[in-house]
C-alpha cells in the first residue's frame, strides 16, 4: 500500500466560508421500521436489555444561518434552484446485497434470520437517481461552485448545499430514499441533524495520462453515522477513483493502528467497490469502516460525488458525531449551533422515553442509568462546544500512490 502519515483534524486551518409521489419501486418490508415513533426496551445482540426510543427526525431550521440564504444576503444560486420531483428525479433500484459489520455478505432484502441485531458495514452499489435526476442535481452543483473550498484531506468540496438548495433538502428527506436506507441499515435512519452535511459535494478534475495522480479522499472514518455517496460522473474510462474499504473492525479510535496506516499485511482485507454509472450510490456506515477513494491516474471528466449524511433515529444508539471535524470545516457560528441542536434532539428523545415509555415499577437503577446518560451526553457536548475538550478524529495521509495502480 502507499506510504501514509497520521493526521489530526486539529492541524487543519480554520476554514473561510463565504457567507453565504409516485412510488418508484416496492421497498423491502424492513423499511417499515422507519415509520415507527417509539419502541419499548429491547434486547441487544448479547441479550442484555437496552433502552430504545425512535424519535421523529429533527425539523429543518426555520431561520437559515447568516450567509446561507437569509434576506439580507443575496445568493443568486438559490434563485436558480429546481423543484425536486421524485417521480422524475428518482430511479430506485435496490442493491443485490449488503455487508454486515462483521464483513459478511448478505442478500438484500435481508432474510428474516439475518435481521436480528444486524449492523451495516456497507451496501453493494444501487441506483438512486434517474438520468434526469443526475442532470438536475448537477445543475444545482454548478450553480453553487462559487462556494467550493479546500482542506488538507479533500482538495475541493462544497458544503452547506442543504441550506442553499431546496432540491438538495428534498432529496435528502425523500421518504422513498429514507425507507430504502433504513432497510439497508436494519434500523430507522434520518438525515443527520447537522445540516451542513446535506449533499456535501466532492469536486475532482480531469486527469490526462502521464499527469500526477489526483488525491480525492484519503483513508478515514466519518464523523457521522452513515453516508450515502452518489456518483455524478462516468467513471467507465477512468483509472482510479474507486471506493476502497478495510474489512477490519475496531480501527476508528485505534491511534496506534492509524499511525501505521494500511500496511501491506492488511492488503487482503481491502475491498474495492466500483460504481456502475452516474446516479448510482453506495450506503456505508462510514463512522465505523475505514475507507478511501483511490487516487485518480486518468479521467476524461471530473470525478464528482454527492455525500448525504444520515443518523440512527434511536436516541439510545451510540452517536458517532464528531464536533471537532466540523469546527475545522464549517463557520463556527453555524457548527456550534448545529451540534447543540443535534445534541438537544437526542436528549429530548431520552426524556420523552422517560415520559412516554417507562412503566410503573421500573427499577431505580434503570431510571438512574437513563438520566445519567442524558446528563453525561449534555456535559460532554457543552465541553466540546465551549472548546474545553476536543473529539478530534485522525485520518491517514497518502504520501504516494499504490505501486499496483501504476502497473
Amino acid at each position: 500500500m502507499s506510504m501514509s502519515t497520521l493526521v489530526q483534524e486539529s492541524q487543519r486551518p480554520q476554514s473561510v466560508f463565504t457567507p453565504a409521489p409516485q412510488a418508484v419501486t416496492k421497498l423491502p418490508k424492513a423499511a417499515e421500521l422507519s415509520d415507527s415513533s417509539s419502541t419499548p426496551e429491547t434486547a441487544g445482540k448479547d441479550g442484555v436489555k437496552k433502552s430504545s426510543y425512535i424519535m421523529q427526525p429533527p425539523a429543518f431550521p426555520r431561520i437559515l444561518p447568516q450567509g446561507h440564504g437569509v434576506s439580507n444576503q443575496h445568493i443568486p444560486a438559490m434563485e436558480l434552484d429546481l423543484t425536486f420531483d421524485p417521480a422524475t428525479h428518482l430511479q430506485i433500484e435496490p442493491p443485490e446485497g449488503v455487508v454486515s459489520e462483521n464483513f459478511v455478505d448478505h442478500r438484500f432484502p435481508l432474510p428474516n434470520d439475518a435481521q436480528n441485531g444486524f449492523e451495516l458495514a456497507f451496501s453493494k452499489p444501487f441506483r438512486v437517481l434517474s438520468d434526469e435526476g443526475v442532470r438536475a442535481l448537477q445543475s444545482v452543483i454548478d450553480a453553487n461552485r462559487q462556494f467550493a473550498k479546500s482542506n488538507p484531506r479533500i482538495p475541493r468540496c462544497i458544503r452547506g448545499l442543504g441550506y442553499r438548495s431546496k432540491f438538495a433538502r428534498d432529496l435528502n428527506f425523500d421518504p422513498q430514499v429514507i425507507n430504502l436506507l433504513s432497510a439497508m441499515a436494519g434500523k430507522p435512519v434520518a438525515p443527520h441533524g447537522m445540516h451542513m452535511n446535506m449533499s456535501h459535494v466532492n469536486l475532482g478534475r480531469p486527469v490526462k495520462k502521464g499527469e500526477p495522480p489526483v488525491i480525492v479522499d484519503q483513508w478515514h472514518v466519518d464523523s457521522v453515522d452513515y453516508v450515502c455517496v452518489i456518483i455524478m460522473s462516468d467513471l467507465s474510462k477512468s483509472i482510479g477513483g474507486d471506493l476502497q474499504v478495510l474489512c477490519k473492525k475496531g480501527v476508528r479510535d485505534n491511534a496506534d493502528f492509524l499511525s501505521k496506516g494500511v500496511t501491506p499485511d492488511l492488503e487482503h482485507l481491502v475491498r474495492t467497490i466500483q460504481y456502475p454509472g452516474k446516479g448510482h450510490a453506495i450506503f456505508i456506515r462510514g463512522s465505523q469502516v475505514l475507507h478511501r477513494i483511490t487516487p485518480i491516474l486518468q479521467a476524461l471528466e471530473p470525478r464528482i460525488s454527492v455525500v448525504n449524511s444520515y443518523m440512527s433515529r434511536d436516541v439510545f444508539d451510540a452517536d458517532s458525531t464528531r464536533y471537532g471535524t466540523f469546527v475545522g470545516w464549517d463557520p463556527e457560528h453555524v457548527s456550534k449551533v448545529e451540534f447543540s441542536r443535534h445534541t438537544a434532539w437526542r436528549i429530548q428523545g431520552m426524556m420523552k422515553y422517560m415520559m412516554d415509555e417507562v412503566e410503573w415499577g421500573t427499577p431505580k437503577e434503570e431510571l438512574a442509568s437513563v438520566m445519567r446518560k442524558a446528563a453525561a451526553d449534555l456535559e460532554k457536548a457543552a465541553a466540546l462546544v465551549n472548546r474545553e475538550e476536543d473529539d478530534i478524529l485522525s485520518w491517514i495521509k497518502d504520501e504516494g500512490v499504490d505501486e499496483q495502480m501504476l502497473k
